[in-house]
Parts: C-alpha cells; structure tokens; sequence
C-alpha cells in the first residue's frame, strides 16, 4: 500500500523535476521514489555516473566498452 507524502520544493526544482520525468517518459512521482530509494539505500554512492545516466544514452552506440570510467585498462594512455 502506498502513502502519500507531501515535501516543498523551490520552482525551479519542480521544474527541474517535470523535464526530467518528462525525458524518461515517466511520472515526477515515480522519479522522486527512485531518488528516494536510491538515497535512502546508499546505492547512490555506489554507482558510476554511467549507471546513474545509462538509461539517457542507451540509444547512442551498440557494442563499445561498458564503462570507460571503472576500466583502467582504457585509461593507461590517457594524457599521452
């Protein structure tokens, strides 16, 4: 069973908020449990940020490296 919880949020964060459910296809309701559950269980903490955004670029490239961020192999020639 769900519950109702009210919060205030300044206007740009509600904007904020709409754009960002609207580009998921999604509710800001359903963002803000997800935000929530992700805070609460300290997941947030532990993921990458392409973990955090992969669902914005799934659509960008098939078949390359995971993660270039966490893979240190792809990294050895950087700044080189």
């Amino acid at each position: 069973m769900t519950e109702t919880l009210s919060i205030k949020v300044p206007k740009e964060l509600k904007a904020r908020l709409r754009a960002a459910a609207k580009s998921r296809h999604t509710k800001p309701s359903a963002l803000v449990r997800e935000a929530l559950e992700l805070v609460i269980s300290g997941a947030a903490s532990k993921l990458s940020l392409y973990d955090l955004s992969k669902d914005l670029f799934e659509n960008l490239g098939r078949g390359g490296a995971r993660d270039l961020s966490t893979n240190r192999q792809h990294l050895d020639d950087l700044g080189k």
